[in-house]
């Protein structure tokens, strides 16, 4: 056997492999044997057909299958031995198999286009990057308070709108006569058309200017359940036929609003409260820029790291793909081309951060990651906090049930999204380690505004 590596050009080639008799016929000889004691033929005895017969019924798709296992695994291995960093899986020469005679031919020739990545150096201590960490004041704290009593407060249905009340209607495109029922939060509404809809009453036809109520042309289609072009195409006034107003009361800071919250006894009055308030806060705002701090390590290498790609061959195996996906319209693999190279270049720099620095991750590490999920889920619940306290064990054990089932459903894709999240968080670990990180302490205003 013979396999040559033909390069057409730096990030384009063809594996060759070339097949003697001698490569496969051991092979389809001792097939042969297995097949004239295993098969039942009319008139002979099972383990007595002579070979001639089996070679004429069979010896075509014997050779056929020892020649493609041969091929599988002597390719797979020509790769790994060889290092070659292949952008897509290798696509034969279909012309050439099909001219195979699998009867007379003693020779084979099997070619394999691949697509290959060109050198390239990752340099992360190179890097500086911006990492923020969130001013955590009162107004902070005041506003997350408040968004607690409205979440755990009382729906009421009161006979006219005010401020901060959600208008429910059938909002119409006059012109054109689109209808579609819907909510409309008047806290979302720009101030200069909120107030059309402030003291309105059920069954009101109100009058209101969509396009100044709404700068977002996203949001508001989905108000009216039509595409985003559609909507721009809308000229005109637009009515709401009243139906309904919505208003939460807040709840009141008081011992049952802390249990609801933190669980029974977990807090005894409200400047307590108020410190579980900034821990939460700056817990989530933690997570939230690291993940921004990883958003910006990444773009930053992508943007740094040249490396050369075959961008046309990378796009006629979209175009081939999206002979069989209706959505792999020409249009959209031009729009979103430009991402998939940067997956492709992402998914190279992951596999070589992986292979320098032996990241691995373990199969208990996983195991561990699926009950932290479930043991997180559970204590959202004030119900947890008791039983966690009273039979700690049979929860634990509990968990431990509940992680299996999740890591084997699906045929073990909860199992591999996990893997892929957890060898993620390594890569990104180790970069974070390398990067020259600038600090800088920011309100969590402007973070919204980075993020938006």
């Amino acid at each position: 056997m013979e396999i040559t590596l033909d390069k057409i050009t730096p990030t384009e080639a063809l594996i060759k492999i070339n097949l003697k008799k001698d490569d496969y016929q051991p092979k389809v000889d001792e097939k042969v044997k297995e097949y004239s004691k295993k098969a039942n033929l009319k008139g002979f005895r099972q383990g007595k057909i002579p070979i001639g017969i089996i070679k004429k019924m069979f010896g075509k798709a014997i050779i056929a299958e020892e020649v493609n296992d041969l091929l599988f695994k002597n390719l797979n291995e020509y790769i790994k031995e060889h290092d070659l960093q292949l952008l897509t899986d290798p696509e034969p020469n279909r012309e050439k198999v099909e001219d195979i005679n699998w009867e007379d031919q003693k020779e084979f020739e099997f070619e394999y286009s691949v697509g290959l990545a060109g050198e390239f150096e990752l340099k992360p201590e190179q890097l500086s990057i911006r990492r923020y960490t969130i001013k955590i004041n009162e107004k902070l704290v005041n506003e997350t308070l408040e968004n607690l009593r409205k979440q755990h407060g009382t729906m009421t249905n009161p006979e006219k709108s005010e401020e901060g009340d959600v208008v429910f209607g059938d909002i119409k495109h006059i012109a054109s006569k689109t209808t579609n029922t819907h909510a409309i939060d008047l806290n979302k509404v720009d101030k200069r058309e909120r107030s059309k809809l402030i003291g309105v009453k059920k069954d009101d036809v109100i009058g209101f200017d969509m396009k100044r109520a709404f700068k977002d042309n996203h949001q508001a289609s989905h108000i009216l359940d039509v595409s985003e072009d559609e909507y721009k195409k809308m000229k005109g006034p637009f009515d709401i036929l009243v139906k309904n107003i919505n208003r939460q009361i807040p709840a009141d800071i008081n011992q049952e609003f802390f249990d609801k919250i933190y669980g029974p006894d977990q807090v005894k009055n409200e400047t307590e409260f108020r410190e579980k308030i900034e821990v939460s806060i700056r817990e989530d705002y933690k997570y939230e820029t690291e993940i921004h701090f990883e958003r910006s390590i990444q773009k930053a290498l992508l943007e740094k790291t040249k490396v050369q790609l075959p961008e046309a061959f990378l796009k006629s195996k979209l175009v081939d793909r999206s002979k069989n996906d209706e959505q792999l319209t020409e249009d959209y693999i031009n729009e979103h081309f430009p991402n998939y190279i940067n997956d492709v270049k992402w998914s190279l720099f992951q596999n070589r951060i992986i292979k320098e620095n032996n990241l691995k991750v373990e199969h208990d590490e996983v195991t561990e990651k699926s009950k932290e999920l479930i043991r997180k889920q559970f204590g959202s619940s004030p119900q947890f906090a008791e039983q966690l306290e009273s039979s700690a064990e049979q929860l634990e054990s509990s968990i431990d049930q509940f992680a299996q089932n999740y890591l084997t459903a699906e045929e073990g894709k909860n199992y591999r999204q996990l893997y892929s999240n957890l060898i993620n968080q390594k890569v990104f670990e180790s970069l974070k380690n390398k990067v020259k990180a600038k600090e800088k302490s920011i309100s969590a205003e402007y973070f919204g505004k980075l993020e938006s």
